[in-house]
């Protein structure tokens, strides 16, 4: 085994009952990995975990550090490898510190009691988790988020070279939750191996170096979280449509998950700018319509989404008007649509032929949140058109748009 692998599992397999919970699983680790464990409940995520601990005495070969696990027994594991457990309940009325220096154990022998440098070791990380007040509370007494970073100040007390975590903020609020992951990257970073069981896909996506996808105790991908959190990998796994894209506002990979039931249902055009269409688009796409979109102006808000979810639209440079060429683009979209939307949208004399183009539609609905005399720029032009439109139009609001549809 190389000097950066740590860990080498080869043809893992663990049964209960005679039934096989994982599948001749083969993995590799190298040292300062933060691994992210996905997949949907009993992919075998917690059992793959407590096999690498020594908790499960699974068939094949898992070894640490060139070592079979098979051959160490606990004390040595325990120096080598710490498990935070997804289940935090302790019965007994165990003081918070008393809990915490039980991750020195496997450095203790077996009748020395906690040294000085255990206690300093201990309320090191106990203050890091912000535990540290509760130091002289039991351990039956504290909140369950509070129980669980308590134990993970006994997991980092530990100090051990692989540190896996099994669903390590089931409890906690979202700082909590950012606190742990901040943590374990940076331990990650300091050269530690963390395998870390995760719930909320995101969240891996943004902390974690790789991602292991999991399902029905086999491995469906492995590798970086863009290579791993596809559209594809997760309609495998967890059944669902989703949509890959890349926040504008984060800059971090996200992914919308979209409820429709694949009935397709009218095609819609929309009219927007501004953001004032992402909510109707969102609204529609969710629906099953066929929707397009336009004229939309390069940065605008509404066209990234358009983009992300893959709609057709009509656009346009920004700060450009509309051209005879892009406007017919917008006439003949409207005009094979069954419906035509003008969203809640701000009028400037750039996009007031998106208004001249809808007097093709053939059935039109405004959206009308705001009276549209305060969105208008063009000095009353765009509001004589709008109101010609309005004429002709249902005009609902945007919370009332499923009664026209």
């Amino acid at each position: 085994m190389g000097e950066r692998m740590v860990l080498e599992i080869k043809g893992l397999s663990f049964s209960i009952d005679e039934r096989k919970i994982l599948k001749n699983i083969d993995l590799k680790v190298e040292k300062g990995e933060f691994i992210g464990l996905i997949g949907p409940n009993g992919a075998g995520k917690s059992t793959l975990l407590k096999c690498i601990n020594g908790i499960n005495k699974a068939e094949g070969s898992i070894k640490v550090k060139g070592c079979e696990i098979s051959k160490l027994d606990g004390r040595k594991i325990a120096r080598e490898i710490s498990l935070m457990h997804q289940d935090t309940l302790i019965t007994f009325p165990f003081q918070v510190i008393d809990v915490v220096l039980m991750g020195r154990y496997p450095h203790n022998g077996r009748l020395k009691g906690e040294s000085l440098e255990d206690y300093e070791i201990a309320r090191r990380y106990m203050k890091l988790t912000e535990t540290l007040e509760l130091s002289e509370r039991k351990i039956t007494n504290v909140s369950g988020g509070e129980r669980q970073r308590v134990l993970f100040a006994k997991t980092l007390t530990q100090e051990t070279g692989i540190i896996l975590l099994d669903e390590p903020t089931a409890s906690l609020d979202i700082a909590y939750q950012e606190q742990i992951f901040d943590y374990a990257r940076e331990l990650s970073g300091n050269g530690k191996t963390v395998i870390a069981a995760v719930h909320d896909l995101k969240i891996a996506a943004r902390y974690c170096n790789r991602l292991i996808l999991m399902k029905d105790g086999i491995i469906l991908a492995d590798g970086k979280p863009a290579e791993v959190l596809t559209a594809e990998n997760l309609k495998s796994a967890y059944g669902v449509n989703a949509i890959i894209y890349r926040n504008s506002i984060t800059g971090q990979m996200d992914f919308y998950i979209s409820k429709r039931n694949g009935e397709k249902k009218g095609t819609v055009h929309v009219i927007g700018g501004g953001g004032s269409a992402s909510g109707v688009m969102r609204y529609l796409f969710e629906r099953g319509y066929t929707i397009s979109s336009g004229v939309l102006w390069s940065g605008d808000s509404d066209l990234r989404f358009a983009e992300v979810f893959g709609i057709k639209c009509i656009k346009c440079d920004p700060f450009c008007e509309i051209s005879e060429e892009i406007y017919q683009s917008n006439v003949a979209l409207i005009k094979e649509s069954e419906f035509t939307i003008i969203s809640n949208m701000p009028f400037g004399n750039s996009n007031i032929k998106n208004l001249e183009a809808a007097l093709n539609a053939k059935r039109l609905v405004i959206i009308e949140d705001e009276p549209p005399e305060i969105r208008d720029y063009t000095e009353g032009k765009a509001l004589t058109l709008y109101n010609e439109l309005k004429s002709k139009a249902i005009v609902t609001t945007s919370a009332r748009l499923h009664e026209i549809l």
